[in-house]
């Protein structure tokens, strides 16, 4: 199907999909222009659907919008990391506790099948895109649609440093294996309070490998429910 000026008719949706896709996979690296033309020509579009597709992803905080230069994929810098962590910190530890309480045996079989597939993977890229895949199952298991969109929103911002670390440590991958079982396995044991811990656990460790030097760093800030003793326990001190 095509429009009055012979172009496929291909939403701005779609577009933004795929693109969102090849920057969260790695395959647009950070500082790479995106050009109207070249992508519209790609897609067999008019340039409109992908200048709405630029502003969208833009929205989601993936592509910049620079004068002169256009559409940007978007590097986030060890501040930007930083809230990014401070934010899932706070939000995705509730959503594991709520799933523990929800999750449906399905969820839990896919869940289970994603930690397989994960273990097995050897390549960064596409191992952080189950990594994504498990988190976002569990969000959604929480049952709270609103919840589940703002951790997903944050874990595509989050993902390109998720490939970082995993490429630059060897042993990351079976961490974040062994942490996400913990998860997984309080959720089946429908355990809220574990499920919430097991997250912060891995949370409060993955944002305690950003920069040293980003400042304020979370353990800085007021925070209720005695968090500040979770993210910086005595020595020795399990969580």
């Amino acid at each position: 199907m095509t429009d009055e000026n012979g172009f496929a008719v291909t939403t701005r949706w779609h577009v933004v999909s795929r693109l969102r896709e090849e920057i969260l996979s790695g395959r647009m690296p950070y500082g790479t222009r995106l050009r109207q033309a070249e992508i519209a020509a790609r897609f067999g579009i008019s340039t409109t659907p992908v200048r709405e597709a630029f502003r969208e992803l833009a929205t989601l905080g993936l592509v910049e919008i620079q004068p002169h230069r256009g559409a940007v994929v978007h590097p986030p810098s060890g501040q930007e990391l930083e809230h990014i962590y401070e934010v899932r910190i706070l939000l995705e530890p509730v959503s594991a506790a709520w799933a523990a309480s929800r999750i449906t045996s399905d969820a839990i079989a896919k869940a289970r099948k994603l930690l397989g597939t994960m273990r097995r993977l050897t390549d960064p890229d596409a191992a952080a895109a189950i990594n994504r895949q498990f988190h976002g199952l569990i969000a959604v298991a929480s049952g709270n649609s609103h919840l589940s969109d703002l951790v997903t929103n944050l874990l595509d911002l989050s993902t390109p440093y998720i490939v970082r670390i995993r490429k630059s440590s060897p042993d990351e991958p079976k961490r974040q294996a062994a942490e996400h079982e913990e998860i997984l396995a309080a959720c089946e044991r429908r355990d809220p309070v574990a499920a919430y811990r097991a997250s912060l656990h891995h949370l409060t460790r993955l944002r305690q490998d950003i920069d040293d030097d980003v400042q304020p760093g979370l353990h800085d800030r007021w925070l209720p429910f005695e968090l500040p003793a979770w993210l910086a326990p005595e020595e020795g001190q399990a969580i």
